[in-house]
């Protein structure tokens, strides 16, 4: 008789119910800690992001400062002072050194393509 009482006491445990809660338990921590690393990583990637666009805005007025130093310093006026100062050199252009081009002589035939003009249009 003992034994019917013991066994009548005893609380059998439901395994597929609690293999089920455990799945479920492993699943929401998973999708917790996914969210979490991804929340984390989209914080850190926006402050790499504004950093980068602070470089960019920086190299953007370096840039402009060398366009405005480079038009002062090629200007008609700088290049003329520099030469009185001495700092640059001009040597005339001797006519060796020029390369002259002819025209090749117009053959009027008839493989030649020609211009044509439409003033009155096609109706």
């Amino acid at each position: 008789m003992n034994q019917r009482r013991r066994r009548k006491h005893l609380n059998p445990i439901d395994a597929p119910a609690l293999a089920r809660w455990v799945v479920i338990s492993i699943f929401g921590a998973a999708t917790g800690l996914s969210y979490v690393y991804l929340t984390v990583q989209l914080h850190h990637l926006g402050v790499q992001r504004h950093a980068i666009e602070q470089e960019l805005v920086a190299i953007h007025a370096q840039n402009e400062d060398a366009h405005v130093q480079i038009g002062a310093l090629t200007s008609r006026v700088a290049i003329e002072r520099r030469l009185k100062e001495g700092y640059l050199k001009l040597v005339p252009i001797t006519d060796q050194s020029i390369v002259r081009l002819n025209p090749a002589a117009h053959r009027s035939g008839e493989d030649e393509v020609q211009p044509v003009v439409n003033r009155g249009g096609v109706k």
